[in-house]
């Protein structure tokens, strides 16, 4: 049977040793006082107590002073040479000898409990058995009281034994839980990608959105779409990070907060709920809070959006209101109470005291969406108490609840709290904030390194693309200066780690470098942590993360400037009538391409060829990754299939490729045994989705070119 992997064999001598040494410095006092009270202890006693001792000592240095791990054998050893001792013991004792018997047991049992390893157990209770059963014969005892031994005999066959059974199943119980937590960290690490991915174009779009929208409303929205999208990656990554799921380890930052922002960020979230349902939010600030404060302003909106969003949830009939008041305030601080009251179905008296709890809900038989895993009150509860409030609730049955709490937030006054706005920086640090950087890009992805690449030039930067680990190497060995390096952990050839520790040995001055992966979990962070690289960016990447990464690495720590202000250098392309005329006109090409998807990568873009030259080379990463999926399963190998098949499903989401996206997603999902019996039938929809999808993609790119011919007809050249 496999042995779980808890079970440590140098730990588990290690503790051997230690306790040996103390139970015979203890266990050898003992019973020498005993043998000083009966009678005069002989010669060989002390003989036998200083070979002990001697053996538990020495036992003890060798394991504790040496690193090494140690062979199965000296384990083996060890339980032969315990019970043999205490055989000696249980000769020259007399009729003390009794005090031995349990140490028997006791020696047996603890070999199979530290190690898990019967046989090592087997065996310190085989000697054990024979030690005692030759004791009548060199022991006057022990033939004097034969039922007595017969009983000791069948106390170390039978309770080592019975523990041996117990062993096995705890041993079951124990490697189905390290398979469980297996699969729980797979599933944290495939969500963590499934979950940033589409994100990442979502936060991407916005952020584009907004830098180039020309009225307020715009970017209003745009910056609420980002704020949304930050909450719903912090959510991701406390999923992600268990650590964080304990919410008493949580950091709280301390950045200003604007109370009116924060609120309309809350309306967004939940207004189109309740508006669905037809009952009312309404929002109100106290007009004597002037100031901001300074707090964690995620975590806080994070909370009144959880609140509100479950009185939403329990809310059939009326409205839910959300009131920030201040109680007192101080020059220095404001005492704020927030408080959001429904006129919901309410919760009994009985029930109020339950309704923090974890896994706790309420009877939901009267409402029409009773979904949700009964744990946002319980996180909500956590999280007021990190902040040093307590969450509290009134209610009545059918008239509805109020859920508030106080919290005590210092007053943000310019310049006491270490923050900086852009209104603190010169025109000379603007100027310098944005300075054009030589940026090393290898993923080997193409549609994701087109996507950066587009991103960091449109910000101003110089921008070397690397598919692969090894040109990435032969980029870095040649001439070619960089100030940054973004690198994706998860290349096809060399894996990233392996790639930064090559270059950077033997390298007198090495390029800063950031990892770029979209797995978040706490097992990749470790493996990344030691790499010698700046630190890690987490997909999505978000441009101001890219602002940031850059500053961190390309500035001096001294430098006084910040990112916030930093103008995005862009170039406008200002659409003509008629060409909007035509893209209205146009043809949808199949049903194989989601449009809005294009029409989204259309807007990231500001150079005329942006899309179709990103369709291009998506449409060579979907011939090459489709290519590898037959060609890994003519072959048989899985695995193969497996990664090709995940390749193809990034590159078909990042384009719209529904279809075929499906497909991959398919086979990602399709058991080792079924590819082998399906695999003509899947080889043969995957070649026919595949031309279909490049179909389409080329009839977008020959719409993309029809467009810009027709604006070039209308271009007045003066």
């Amino acid at each position: 049977m496999e042995k779980p992997s808890i079970f440590d064999f140098t730990t588990a001598l290690r503790g051997q040793a230690q306790l040996r040494v103390w139970l015979a410095s203890v266990c050898i006092a003992i019973w020498l006082c005993v043998i000083f009270v009966l009678k005069s202890p002989q010669l060989y006693v002390f003989l036998v107590a200083s070979v002990h001792l001697t053996y538990a000592v020495a036992l003890y240095v060798m394991t504790h002073r040496s690193r090494n791990i140690w062979p199965k054998w000296v384990g083996y050893l060890t339980a032969v040479l315990d019970p043999l001792i205490l055989t000696a013991w249980v000769i020259v004792m007399g009729q003390t000898a009794v005090l031995v018997v349990p140490l028997f047991i006791f020696t047996s049992i603890g070999y199979g409990m530290r190690t898990g390893n019967k046989a090592i157990m087997r065996t310190a209770q085989g000697v054990a058995i024979a030690g005692l059963a030759i004791a009548p014969l060199l022991a006057s005892y022990w033939h004097d009281h034969m039922l007595f031994w017969v009983s000791s005999l069948i106390s170390i066959l039978m309770i080592p034994g019975y523990v041996a059974v117990l062993m096995d199943k705890l041993n079951h119980a124990i490697i189905f839980a390290e398979q469980e937590s297996r699969a729980k960290s797979d599933l944290l690490a495939r969500v963590s990608h499934e979950l940033r991915t589409p994100l990442g174009g979502i936060s991407n779009a916005a952020e584009l959105l907004q830098a180039e929208a020309n009225t307020a409303r715009p970017k209003q929205l745009a910056a609420t779409i980002l704020t949304l999208s930050g909450h719903l990656l912090a959510d991701i990554n406390d999923l992600l990070d268990q650590s964080k799921l304990t919410l008493t380890k949580i950091q709280l930052k301390a950045n200003p907060i604007n109370i009116a922002d924060q609120v309309e960020v809350v309306r967004a979230a939940v207004e189109t709920n309740a508006r669905k349902k037809g009952i009312g939010f309404s929002s109100v600030i106290d007009p004597r809070i002037v100031d901001q404060v300074v707090g964690d302003a995620h975590w806080l909106t994070r909370l009144l959006i959880n609140l509100v969003g479950n009185s939403v949830k329990f809310t059939e009939y009326g409205s839910v209101a959300l009131n920030i008041s201040l109680l007192r305030e101080s020059p220095s601080d404001y005492l704020l109470r927030f408080s959001i009251k429904d006129s919901g179905v309410g919760i009994p008296q009985e029930f109020q005291d339950k309704i923090f709890d974890p896994f706790v809900q309420l009877n939901t038989k009267n409402l029409q969406h009773p979904e949700g895993t009964g744990l946002g009150l319980a996180i909500s509860r956590q999280v007021v108490e990190v902040m040093g409030g307590t969450l509290r609730v009134s209610s009545d049955v059918g008239v509805g609840s109020t859920f508030w709490f106080d919290l005590r937030l210092p007053r943000f006054l310019v310049g006491q709290h270490g923050f900086e706005t852009a209104s603190d920086l010169g025109d000379s640090d603007r100027h310098h904030v944005f300075e054009r950087r030589r940026i090393l890009i290898v993923d080997d992805n193409e549609t994701n390194r087109y996507l950066l690449q587009e991103i960091l030039q449109k910000e101003g930067h110089s921008v070397i693309l690397a598919d692969s680990g090894e040109q990435a190497l032969d980029i870095l060995g040649s001439t070619d200066q960089f100030d940054l390096i973004l690198l994706d952990y998860n290349l096809g050839d060399i894996d990233g780690s392996t790639v930064l520790q090559t270059y950077r040995f033997g390298c007198r001055n090495p390029v800063p470098a950031y990892f770029l992966t979209a797995d978040a979990s706490a097992l990749t962070a470790s493996r990344l942590k030691n790499t010698g690289a700046v630190g890690v960016l987490t997909k999505p990447v978000l441009a101001q993360e890219l602002r940031d990464a850059i500053h961190q690495s390309c500035f001096s720590i001294d430098a006084r400037r910040t990112l916030s202000s930093a103008p995005i250098l862009s170039e406008r392309r200002d659409v003509s009538p008629e060409s909007a005329e035509l893209q209205h006109l146009r043809p949808v090409p199949t049903v194989y391409i989601d449009m809005n998807v294009i029409d989204k990568l259309k807007q990231i873009g500001t150079r005329r060829d942006f899309i179709k030259e990103l369709l291009e080379r998506a449409s060579t990463d979907i011939e090459r990754n489709a290519t590898r999926i037959l060609d890994a399963l003519d072959t048989g190998n899985h695995n193969g299939v497996y990664d090709a098949a995940h390749a193809l499903k990034g590159v078909c989401m990042e384009t719209g490729a529904m279809r075929l996206m499906s497909l991959a997603i398919g086979i990602m999902r399709t058991d080792s045994a079924i590819l082998t019996e399906q695999k003509q039938r899947l080889a043969q929809n995957l070649q026919e989705s595949t031309s279909k999808t490049r179909e389409a993609l080329r009839d977008v790119i020959a719409e993309a070119r029809q467009v810009d011919a027709h604006a070039d007809k209308n271009v007045d050249y003066g």
